[in-house]
Order: C-alpha cells, then structure tokens, then sequence
C-alpha cells in the first residue's frame, strides 16, 4: 500500500541519504524500516563458506549497532546470562542458552580467541574444565596492583580446578536412553485405530496403537527406547511429528506422541554479566567479591573472573564469567570428598560415596512444590537484580550518574523489542559489515522503533504546545471583563499567543523531519562506523605485535575492508554537503522556535495560574464552642503538643493555633471549659509520651526504624509520637528516666540455619549479614522527624520534593545567581550535587529556588540566626542615639557597625527581624507593651486563669518559608503573632 506523505526540504534530504540504503522507500514514509526483499533473500541464501575478510560486505544494509537507550533518570539494561551444563548419554554434556539446546562434546577445543567478538557466546562451544580454562586466561583477565583477577573457592591451581571440574562431570547423573513416549488418553480410540492402520510406521508404534484402540478399561502410558526403533533424537523427533499429524493432535497443547530426553545431572552453572562504563578496577573486584562471598557462605563451588578488553573488543567491553556447582565439596587428601566410593557390603557391584555432601536443595527447587522453571526465572532475575544493586552502589561512590536497571526496556519506558542475540558465527560478520539474517532482522526492529520514537516526540511536542494555547486563551477569556491590570494581562497574553502561533508554524513544519533526518543519517553511518573501529582497532594491533597469526594473514583484506567503509562513508558525506545549506537554515529556524517556546512557556505560567478576579465575600463570624471542638479533634488527631503551666503562666498552652482558635481559647465564657478539656488532653499525651520514650529507650532507633518499614504497627505509632513529642518537656524527662532503667539494645544475634530464601534475600540486599552481637548505645536525642512521603508519589517525584524541601530547610545549599538565572550552589553540600544536577528544572525545585532566593536568612542555620540576632539587639540597645527610624512599613537603621546595618536591609521580611526591631523600638521609646519570655509565646488574663499562645515551631507565613522564634533564646522578646500575624 502507498503512502502518501508530503515531504519538507529537510525530507528531501532523508529520502536521498535512504536511496543509498537496500531499505523500502514506502515503508519508510510509514516510518518503517525494511531490507529490500532482493537484498534480503541474497543474505539468507549466501553459503556460510570463508572467513569474515574473504566474505563481501554490504554498507547499504543498515546495521544493528546504535547508543544504548538511557532512561530520563539515568538508567541503562545490561546483558546478564545464566546458563546449565547438563551431562548427556553419550558421555558429553549440554547446555540450555537463550537460543535452546546446544550439545557440547567432551573435550571442546581450547582454542577460541576466533570467538572473541563476543565472549558470552562462546560458552556453548565447550565442556565445564574448557570453560574454566578460558575465563581464567591470563591474556584475558584484568590485574590490579599486578594480581590478576580470579577469584575460586575450588583451587588456585588451574589444572586441580579442572580436574575439579572433569570429576564433577564424570560423578553426576548419567542419563538414560531417550524415549517415544505414547499417550493414550490424549488421543480418540479411532484416531489410535487409523495410526495402527498407517503404513510407513514402526511397527513398534503399531502394535501400541493397536492395544490403544481395542483395549478396555484404564490404559497406561507406553514407552519405546529409540535404540528399538534404531533412529536418533532428531529423527524421533521428527517421526513424532508425523505420527502427531496421522493422530489428529498436531496443534493439541497435550501432545499424544513426544520424545522424552533422559536427564542427566548439571554439571555446571555459568554466569556471564557486563559491568558499567564509568565502573573502575577496584569497583569491579568489590562486585565480583560480593557475588562470590554469597555463593561461599552457602558452600557453592565456584570460579571467576574478570575480562579485560583487548584488541578485539570495545574498550567498555569489561565483564564477568562465573562458573559454579551446587554440590559442597572439600579435598581429603588428594581427592574429593563425592568422588570417594565404598562397595556396601552383600550387595555385589554396588558402591555407595558416604562423603558427598548433599547438593544446596534451594538453589533450582523451589521448597513449597512450585513449579521450578518459574523458580529458576525468579532466581535468576533475583541475581541480576544483586548484580546492580551492587553494581550502582559503587557508581555511587564514583559520582557516576548513569545507572543500571535490571528490568526490562520496556519498564523503562522504552517501547522497543528487544533484539536477538547474534551467536557466535554472525557477530563477527556483522562487526565488519557482513550482513547476516539475524542481523537484518535486528536493523529493522532498532530502526523502525527509533524512526517512531522520534516522530512520536515531535508529535508529543506539537501536542504540549496545543495545550499551551488553549490554556493562554482560556486565561485571556477570564480577564477580558476585569480592571486595567486585568486589561494589561490580556495584552500581554495575546503577545504571548501571536509569538506562540509564529514558533509553532515553524515546528509543525520542519520539527518532526529535523528528528527523522537524524535518525536517518546514524542508520546510513552505523555499519561502516562500526566495520571501521573494528579494522582500525585490529590493524592497530596488527602493528602492535598483539594480533594472532589469521590477522596477521589477513591485513591487506582488512585494510582494503576499512578503505571500502571509509569510501561508503565518503558518499554519505558528499549528500551532507549538498544539501548543508538547506539543512543549516531550517535546523537554526527549529532550535530557535524551540528556545523561543519555552521562554513563552515561563512567561505564561504566572499568567495562566494567576486566579480570575472575584468578589472578595465578608467572611461568617466563627463559632467559638464548634472551633474549640474542631481544635479538640486536631489536636488528637494530629498529635499537636500541649504545653504544661510553666512559672507565671498557669494555663495550658497550644502551639500553632490560627487567631480564630486563639480567640475562641481565650472567650471568658470558654476558658475555664477550655483549660480542663486541655488538661484532660495533656494527661493522655503524657502517657503517649512515656510510652514511646520507653519503647525508642528499650530497642533503639534503628531497630524501631526497620521494625516500622516492616509493618509493625507499635513501632509506627512510637515512631510518629517521637517526631511529634520530640521537644516536649514531658518526653525528655520520660526518655532520660527510660534510658537510665532500660538495659543496653544488643543486635540480635546471627542465625545458623538459612534457608535458600534468605540467600535469596541477601543477593538482593534485604538480609545482608549480622555483624557480631555488641551493645549499641541508646539515642541520647530524639530522632529527627522524617518529612512524610506520600505512597502515591513516584521515585523521582519523591526526590523532587526533598530536594525542595531541602533548598528551603538545609543552610548548606545555597540559591545565587548564575550565567542565565538562578542556580543550586552545593558547594557545602555535597550529598545533594547529584539531585541538584538532575531535578533543577523541575517546576518545583525552580519555585523552591526562587523562594530561597528571596530569604537570604536561611543561608544561616538557626543558631547562627539567632546569634545575629542577639549582637543586633545588643547594638541597637547600647547605641547613644536613637538607631531605628520607621518609614511606611520599613525600618532604618543607624548604627556604626555596618556589618548589622546590612543585616536589617538584607534580611527584610524576616518575621522574628521585624518583631526585635519593633520591640527594641518600644523598650527605648519606654512604651508599656505586654512582654513575655515564654518562646513567642502570648499570655492574656482571663479572671483566675492565664492562656497562652505559643506560635507554631513552623509557622509558614504563606510563602512556604518558616518562621524562627520558637528557637529565639530565653531572655530575648517577641510580639508572640499568630499564624495569622497578629493578634
């Protein structure tokens, strides 16, 4: 079917760099890539005959090679292979890989470097002591400080492990004879008739078939050695088909005729995993040391070691081999303990090996009768995520920021399907631009997926522009009938929408082509990119003396293969030039459309979410009794501390009410009901107080924490009364008597029985080790209350918010002004540089920064704000003359010390600022204000009763930035404003 789309100048452009490629026009204005069915055919049928220097390349086939795709977080797959070794009846064995059942012989050839192009497909070539040779290789393996690395509980010998390995082999389970197995019941009585009728069959089948379809009664499944039919395992299996056909029950799920392979024992584990770009020597040993520790403490039997790239491999191109066996075993004397026989007695010819260990039971079996290929898969996918949890943790340590991810590309977010492994014969091929089928296959899914993915963030673009226009015009519709400021906000947004409409015409145009364009030129330049660093890299070798003696041979045919790359190069290039001047107006044109959207963006957002005008309504006198109530419930509810009588204050008193509550606290007919339904409150929270003191006092902090991540409900609650009480008078004096009472918290000691489960959970960090049991102190301070974290939230919007919160609350990150606008400064900071780095655009965080930008007091922590403070109210106190001058609603200070001077004009807006200012201004003007030492607290007489006020420990003052004075020292004066800022 024909696609008709109309192309652009830059999708003239794509079009002729595609006519250089075998790929199908058509398909690919559907922005589908396919090999040309010519091109397609002729790699399929050419003979697998020569090397890959004496087999012709083809550079108009688009190769499977582009980046690795990196999630907006900063997270890459990776390849991790877990494969069985399993002994066959022949005497060999066989292992099961991603493409199926391979047979292995008994003695693999040694020889393997031809292989090396990709080293995790080698494995299916040889036998368990092969194996071991190879992973351990000297030319191969990485050395640090000179010791190369290799890591084995068996032997450091090589030649004792693969005897370790060939007794292995020869002491597992030798399997028995293959089989034609027969169903009765998944068959009709005819169709068992027409297969005894069928000419052309063993007439074994026959006579089974026969006594299928005449018998009566309960009918038992039959079984045919192949050595009785002289056929072997492909030709069963094939006869199985046959007889399937003549049965009826080809397409049938419950197969009547199958071939069933005897199992013989595994004889080996392999384990093949890359470490990240960015990893160094020592991170690498600490993984390979951590896998390897787990496997020992649970007596598995194991080698690995760590590959080095050479010259034919990429330079990231580190990985892992590790091969293991699940049987313990320990040397007595010169042999091994499972190869150790004894003849039992009476019986002839039978032995038994009292000395072999019991294999590790967990490790393919899963203990509750689960089905165990799903375990395995379960068990595999457990290893892989251990391996980048540890894998990332010494990222971390690097200050890398790309990660791993151990699931797949579609969680990431990544809508492509994976590609088929090459092997080990069409890797090499397609290293030096010989297509193969597989490969083929592999282009057309990468590019076809990128094609879409660039056309669909053109598209996804278009669409946030769309928004954004109707967004301005529902905007201008609300302010069309307001003031003249709303007025002035309606020009303004129809300036906004006219530049708006003039980026988007340039964007829908040529946007979406700009991406295809560039999509299309990696596709051309991805197979001779690659064929030149592969040839480059070996002829550098070549030079080097490092090159074996086939390349050696061939350096002519790989100069001349380099040379063809280069010149397939050159034609791509020459369409570059041709069309550079059409390329470079319209690719400025789109990145200047682009800058010039997101500056309408910023522009519009304080427009868009500025509220409509509105009829300001006088607001419903308050009932006192109901907003007592109300408060009653909050203060349950919320667990707000009251505060005790203290000195001259004899009535209870309540952080953080609003002028409403305070008002409705202090109405003469209320008091007194008041102050004993607060007394009767404060009871129930001094217990609440006791008991979480006694609990954090008798099982410590941590083990509180994780006892609370675990679910335990108790530690829950302790937890959440220790961040509310945590500074009250009551809990303090409660967790010092606790903390004298209550022996020493002890780690709870190691336990000896572990079950494959809790291997399980140590490869994925939940049970990591117990260190020795010793005393650990008890917290002398409360803990810090945690900011609570929504479950909804994401990761990443989880670590948006506390980064926020930290710009607003942390004095070590600084907010200053940069090259293009405000930037995060974590200079003191260096835990959040990482965070800072990557959410510094969130809308969030830049509304954060720009709060914190506007308080430039919160540079200080709150003693160092308070000792300002302090040397402040000691200038103005002690200064000759009057040093305060108010003008409208901002204070002048005179005073000699400029340093404090500077203070007050910097620091404007500061709430515990201006209440010293004004009270420093009635003390030396020898006004009668109330004053109060309780901190920012307010007293107000009521007959026989006081109730005071006490200000929030966090009042927000409404632009989310908090308030101070409940950390002013004793002695210093506050005017005690509510929420609300006043009385």
């Amino acid at each position: 079917m024909s696609i008709q789309r109309p192309l652009g100048p830059i999708g003239h452009c794509s079009a002729r760099l595609r006519r250089l490629l075998a790929i199908e026009e058509e398909e690919a204005l559907g922005r589908t890539v396919r090999v040309r069915r010519n091109v397609r055919d002729a790699v399929k049928d050419r003979k697998p005959r020569g090397n890959r220097w004496s087999r012709s390349p083809d550079f108009a086939v688009p190769g499977a090679f582009s980046a690795r795709f990196v999630s907006v977080d900063g997270k890459v797959t990776f390849d991790f292979t877990f494969e069985a070794v399993s002994k066959t009846s022949d005497g060999g064995c066989q292992i099961k890989t991603r493409d199926g059942i391979q047979q292995l012989k008994a003695r693999a050839p040694k020889d393997h470097d031809a292989y090396i192009d990709r080293p995790g497909a080698v494995e299916v070539t040889i036998s368990p002591d092969g194996f071991d040779r190879y992973a351990v290789r000297p030319s191969a393996t990485e050395a640090i400080d000179g010791e190369r690395a290799v890591f084995s509980n068996i032997s450091p010998d090589p030649r004792e492990r693969q005897a370790y390995w060939q007794a292995v082999h020869d002491h597992e389970r030798t399997p028995g004879v293959d089989r034609l197995t027969l169903a009765p019941e998944n068959a009709s009585r005819d169709a068992w008739q027409a297969l005894a009728s069928a000419p052309d069959v063993p007439e074994a089948v026959r006579d089974i078939a026969a006594a299928f379809a005449t018998a009566r009664g309960k009918r038992k499944t039959r079984s045919i050695p192949l050595v009785d039919l002289a056929i072997d395992g492909p030709a069963a299996r094939k006869l199985a088909k046959t007889l399937a056909t003549i049965l009826g029950t080809g397409k049938n799920k419950k197969k009547a005729v199958r071939v069933s392979e005897g199992r013989g024992g595994r004889t080996q584990y392999r384990l093949t995993a890359e470490f990240p770009d960015g990893l160094d020597a020592a991170g690498r040993r600490t993984v390979t040391q951590a896998i390897c520790d787990r496997l020992d403490s649970f007596g598995i039997m194991y080698v690995a070691a760590i590959h080095a790239p050479d010259h034919h491999n990429d330079r990231r191109n580190h990985h892992l081999h590790l091969a293991c066996h699940d049987r313990p075993a320990r040397k007595i004397g010169d042999r091994w303990d499972f190869t150790i026989a004894e003849i039992v007695e009476g019986q002839h010819g039978r032995v038994r090996y009292p000395y072999a260990q019991k294999k590790v039971a967990d490790w393919s079996r899963d203990r509750d009768g689960g089905n165990h290929r799903d375990y395995g898969t379960t068990m595999v996918a457990e290893m892989r995520a251990f391996f980048a949890d540890r894998c990332n943790e010494e990222l971390d340590r690097l200050g890398v920021t790309r990660k791993f991810h151990p699931g797949t590309l579609r969680s990431l977010g990544c809508d492509r399907d994976g590609q088929k492994p090459l092997g080990t014969r069409a890797a090499p091929l397609e290293a030096v631009g010989v297509p193969t089928a597989r490969g083929v296959d592999n282009a057309e899914l990468l590019w076809s997926a990128l094609l879409r993915e660039a056309w669909t963030a053109a598209e996804e673009r278009a669409k946030a522009r769309a928004a954004l226009r109707r967004r301005l015009a529902e905007a201008e519709r609300r302010f069309a009938e307001g003031t003249v400021v709303d007025q002035a906000h309606v020009a303004a947004i129809r300036d906004l929408t006219a530049r708006l409409d003039a980026a988007d015409a340039v964007l829908r145009q040529h946007d979406a082509e700009c991406a295809e364009y560039d999509v299309t030129l990696a596709m051309a330049r991805a197979r001779p990119d690659k064929t030149i660093t592969v040839c480059r890299r070996i002829l550098k070798a070549i030079g080097e003396g490092m090159a074996d003696s086939a390349e050696q041979r061939a350096n002519a045919a790989i100069a001349a293969r380099a040379d063809a790359a280069e010149a397939f190069l050159a034609s791509i290039a020459a369409v570059e030039r041709d069309h550079t001047p059409v390329l470079a107006k319209y690719r400025t044109a789109v990145t200047a459309s682009q800058t010039e959207v997101e500056a309408i963006t910023d522009a519009a957002t304080p427009l868009i979410e500025r509220p409509a005008p509105a009829r300001t309504l006088e607001p419903a006198r308050p009932d006192p009794r109901a907003t007592l109530e109300a408060l009653f419930d909050r203060i349950m509810t919320d667990d707000i501390p009251i505060l005790p009588p203290e000195g001259t204050v004899t009535g209870y008193r309540v952080p953080g009410v609003t002028r409403v509550e305070f008002a409705a606290l202090t109405t003469p007919a209320l008091a007194e009901m008041a102050q004993k339904r607060l007394a009767a409150l404060a009871d129930i929270q001094a217990k609440r107080m006791t008991a979480a003191a006694k609990h954090l006092a008798s099982v410590g902090t941590k083990v509180l924490t994780r006892a609370a991540a675990d679910g335990d409900p108790d530690a829950a609650r302790t937890l959440k009364h220790v961040r509310a009480y945590g500074a009250h008078p009551v809990y303090l004096r409660a967790l010092a008597e606790a903390q004298k009472t209550e022996p020493p918290v002890t780690a709870p000691a190691e336990k000896t029985g572990r079950t494959w489960r809790d291997f399980i959970g140590g490869l994925l960090g939940h049970n990591p080790p117990v260190q020795p049991s010793t005393p650990i102190e008890p917290t002398p301070q409360p803990p810090v209350p945690e900011p609570a974290r929504d479950a909804a939230l994401s990761p990443r919007d989880e670590a948006i918010a506390a980064l926020a919160a930290a710009i607003l609350a942390d004095p070590a990150l600084r907010v200053a002004e940069g090259k293009h606008g405000l930037v995060i400064d974590t200079a003191d900071a260096p835990d959040w540089r990482m965070s800072a780095d990557v959410f510094a655009d969130a809308p969030a965080v830049r509304d954060a920064m720009r709060r914190r930008h506007a308080a430039p007091w919160l540079d200080h922590s709150a003693v160092e704000r308070n000792r300002l403070l302090a040397d402040l109210r000691a200038a103005l106190m002690s200064a000759a003359r009057p040093p305060l001058r108010k003008v409208g609603e901002q204070w002048n200070v005179d005073l000699p010390d400029k340093r404090l001077a500077a203070l007050v004009t910097r620091w404007r807006g500061y709430d515990c600022l201006d209440a010293l200012l004004t009270d420093v201004d009635h003390q030396r003007r020898g006004t009668g204000v109330d004053r109060y030492v309780v901190e920012g607290s307010t007293s107000v007489g009521t007959g026989d009763a006081t109730v005071s006020h006490v200000p929030d420990l966090g009042t927000d003052r409404g632009d989310g930035l908090h308030d101070d004075r409940a950390f002013v020292p004793m002695g210093w004066e506050d005017r005690g404003r509510g929420r609300d800022g006043g009385r």
